[in-house]
């Protein structure tokens, strides 16, 4: 028997990986159907602490000590409730038919109908003296995410942006230049039904989905990557020109290294690697889709020069890059708004090692970097140890010359843009400019500093 969208999202939501059979169930969804899956988990993970806030006023047990499917169940029935608008009935029944045991439906039952006849009946704390307590259960997020955000930014752009990260966005996609331009590729949307309108660059589309990925006109041609725009920038920061040999250090699933590619023509090269052999072959497919032929890939660890020097002699790829792109793993506290798990699954404890992990790696790109070239430095999150830190000591160490236009780059940038005089450096904000939160840095190797292969 074919399983419901609703039964559906809640085996993915039990599940970190998603139980057997999973893809087959959603494959057998309609595109409707599939789609409301999505709406549910995302949904109940972006809104997960809310919601169990909500749910503890009307359950006689602490949902802590709920059943993982239990609580699931209950956060499925809110969700339909509170931010779907559909009818307590729906969404209590559709539920209470996804539970097993006789118990388990009498539980959710309850619960959710007691929701259903006291809608809206919950306090918060008090904005004015519990402010990170309500704002990390009105936007729902942790404790120390919001203390980060209202450190970093102050109250008015902290909840700003807790507002934007908890707000989906539209699909934006980067235009294969080598193949189509962007007026042709957006009419091509516009004459098959899609809302779909110019980004804030030249190279940019913005689509309200509605469809997978997969589906939309010019996928299977290669005519755009699904890219968000600031995911863009360290790619123009970095102005790769042809004829230049560029390496992208951690460059799966290879969106910027496609981009890199297209920039440098069939007389550059771009070396693509990355740690996990499985996502350098993501990079592969990408560039075969896209028709580029210009891209070698690598598996290796970046955090060791000399096993970067052996993976690149084993393949005859050259020692010595006129630009490098940096943009290793990260806390990921800027891509919140597309992948809400990140909250839950990220820990202040981490971001001290993943800082240590991108110096590492910003040290063993140096040392392959040809003297004058350029080495661009991103991270898709907003934490100053694995930005700002990371950045300003690595170019106090090596006297790299900060070079960094933020107005040029991002024309419609917002006069609010932190931004160092002199730091080369830029950050791209949710709920400033509309994208994913990143963070850019651009240096120039100065002529007199010697890296390892001279």
């Amino acid at each position: 028997m074919q399983k419901s969208a609703r039964r559906i999202a809640l085996d993915i939501l039990g599940s970190t990986n998603g139980p057997p059979g999973l893809s087959c169930d959603l494959k057998r969804l309609d595109e409707r159907d599939r789609a409301l899956v999505k709406e549910l988990v995302l949904g109940v993970e972006r809104w997960k602490r809310f919601l169990d806030y909500y749910a503890s006023f009307f359950c006689h047990r602490p949902v802590q000590r709920l059943s993982p499917k239990v609580l699931n169940g209950i956060r499925l029935g809110v969700y339909q409730m509170v931010f779907m608008g559909i009818p307590s009935y729906a969404a209590i029944n559709s539920m209470v038919q996804c539970m097993g045991s006789k118990g388990e439906r009498g539980f959710v039952n309850g619960v959710l109908r007691s929701i259903s006849r006291n809608p809206g009946h919950v306090e918060l704390p008090s904005l004015d003296t519990e402010i990170i307590s309500y704002a990390a259960i009105r936007y729902s997020y942790p404790d120390w995410i919001v203390e980060r955000y209202l450190r970093s930014f102050g109250l008015k752009d902290a909840i700003s942006l807790l507002k934007s990260q908890n707000s989906p966005r539209p699909v934006t996609l980067r235009v294969n230049t080598a193949r189509v331009d962007r007026d042709s590729l957006l009419k091509m949307f516009q004459a098959n039904g899609y809302d779909a309108w110019p980004g804030s660059l030249d190279i940019s589309i913005k689509v309200d989905k509605g469809r997978g990925v997969e589906q939309f006109p010019g996928y299977d041609e290669g005519l755009f990557v699904v890219q968000d725009e600031a995911a863009i920038i360290p790619t123009l920061a970095l102005d790769p020109c042809p004829g230049d040999v560029v390496w992208d250090v951690c460059a799966a699933p290879g969106g910027k290294a496609t981009h890199i590619a297209e920039r440098v023509s069939q007389d550059g090269l771009v070396v693509a690697s990355d740690i996990d052999s499985e996502r350098a072959g993501m990079i592969t497919r990408s560039c075969a889709r896209l028709g580029l032929n210009n891209v070698a890939t690598v598996a290796l660890d970046a955090t060791g020069p000399g096993e970067v020097e052996a993976a690149f002699k084993k393949r005859g790829l050259p020692l010595m890059y006129d630009k490098i792109l940096v943009d290793p793993p990260c806390s990921g506290l800027g891509v919140i708004g597309k992948n809400p798990d990140i909250k839950w699954l990220r820990r202040e404890s981490d971001i001290p090692k993943m800082a240590r992990r991108q110096a590492r790696i910003l040290e063993t790109a140096r040392l392959f970097l040809r003297p004058g070239g350029c080495l661009v430095y991103s991270t898709c999150t907003l934490t100053h140890e694995e930005n700002e830190d990371v950045w300003g000591c690595f170019v106090k160490k090596h006297g790299f010359a900060a070079a960094l236009d933020s107005k040029r780059l991002f024309p419609s940038g917002d006069s609010r843009m932190p931004n160092a005089s002199g730091g080369g450096y830029m950050y791209l904000l949710p709920h400033i400019h509309g994208t994913d939160g990143f963070f850019i840095a651009r240096g120039l190797f100065e002529p007199g500093e010697k890296g390892k292969f001279p």
